[in-house]
């Protein structure tokens, strides 16, 4: 399998160098938000919450996702498809793609075994993204799509600041729902007590730092090292077991003023958080590159028609690719391969290059066919603050 750490940059003629993000978020607009009076800013709210994550994640995978409005959710939901796979072979991605402190970290509790350290299961539920990222599936759902996610719009303000102080912020929800649509989740209450657990409860603890996987009481964290709790799970029924405890208040560890996230189970109005630490933390642990750990390209002219390009020395495993035509998403290991650095010959053709992080596929993966994977679908819910 070869996992994709994009950094693009544009080597036009005066060599013009811009990055672009390797996740590509394509929407589908239900005629219930092309017909409706609002259709101009539903769109562009969402597509501000897309650039988000686009901008956020470095992996190469596009995801599909068609949006609906729907006022009879409570205020977002989505119905995504997901697949369970073996858990070692997760773990041997997880492994293999590492780039961040925080992976290291979550690599440090998680040991090498056939079965998780949660309740000893040999499968893991994964969205199918997540899925298709790592090579075990290679399609989208029968529909055509990862998930159709449902936003009731009427309720919302469709611009920052919000007009309406008893509306909830479109951009939050829609950033809420994809990232459960990536594979932020749990697969609690509804697989609890016998699993297969989901790609969030490998990091759910108590305030004893012992592994939690539960559906009675209050006390699930979430933490990348087993030691340090950044948010606290919601575990309230009703709301998904994956997002931040604020059925009755909202959490923050000690020292730190609580404040609203966007993975909250429960929404305030008149509030507009963005993707924050602890959510990109979580994509982070669960499988997803995020921007800020790719090497940065480097380039500088070195003769007539002669440019150098080069990366960060300690930063290995990373093969050069190419391409003519960003508009059909071709890439081609260059010539020069993993050599750092590089001089290359350029006329006027634009040419555009990134960073591939190249790794081995773990043995024992099953082969990306629908043949040997049992497609499911799964619902998950977002909904308002009531108390």
């Amino acid at each position: 399998m070869k996992k994709f750490l994009l950094l693009l940059i544009a080597l036009l003629f005066g060599l013009k160098a811009s990055p672009l993000y390797a996740l590509i978020i394509e929407p589908t607009w239900d005629p219930s938000i092309t017909t409706n009076s609002e259709a101009s800013a539903i769109t562009n709210g969402i597509l501000f919450a897309i650039q988000t994550l686009e901008n956020d994640i470095d992996d190469n995978l596009t995801v599909k996702i068609d949006f609906v409005n729907n006022s009879n959710v409570d205020l977002g939901e989505n119905s995504t498809y997901y697949l369970p796979v073996t858990y070692s072979s997760y773990l041997a991605d997880l492994r293999s793609s590492a780039t961040s402190v925080d992976d290291s970290n979550a690599l440090s509790r998680l040991p090498v075994s056939s079965t998780d350290p949660v309740i000893g299961g040999s499968q893991i539920d994964l969205q199918l993204p997540l899925a298709r990222l790592f090579g075990f599936y290679s399609s989208y759902g029968p529909d055509g799509y990862d998930s159709t996610i449902y936003l009731n719009i009427p309720i919302m303000n469709l611009s920052r600041p919000g007009a309406n102080p008893n509306n909830y912020d479109l951009v939050s929800v829609t950033e809420h729902e994809m990232d459960e649509v990536l594979g932020f989740i749990s697969t609690l209450p509804g697989n609890y007590p016998g699993g297969p657990i989901g790609p969030m409860d490998l990091f759910r603890y108590t305030t004893n730092v012992v592994r939690t996987w539960t559906t009675n009481g209050d006390n699930a964290y979430f933490s990348v090292d087993g030691t340090n709790l950044l948010a606290r799970f919601n575990q309230q029924l009703g709301g998904d077991f994956h997002d931040w405890w604020s059925y009755t208040n909202l959490w923050a560890p000690p020292g730190v003023t609580p404040y609203p996230q966007v993975q909250d189970a429960y929404a305030y109005p008149d509030t507009s958080p963005d993707l924050g630490s602890n959510e990109l933390s979580g994509l982070d642990v669960i499988g997803y590159t995020l921007a800020s750990s790719v090497p940065k390209i480097r380039i500088q002219a070195s003769g007539k028609n002669l440019f150098t390009i080069s990366w960060l020395a300690t930063s290995s495993g990373y093969v050069l690719q190419q391409s003519t035509n960003l508009s059909r998403n071709v890439w081609t290991d260059s010539a020069t391969g993993s050599t750092n650095w590089v001089t290359l010959t350029f006329t006027n053709t634009d040419e555009f290059f990134r960073l591939a992080k190249v790794s081995a596929p773990p043995a024992g993966m099953p082969a990306a066919s629908p043949d040997n994977l049992v497609l499911q679908q799964v619902t998950h819910a977002y909904r308002r603050h009531r108390q």
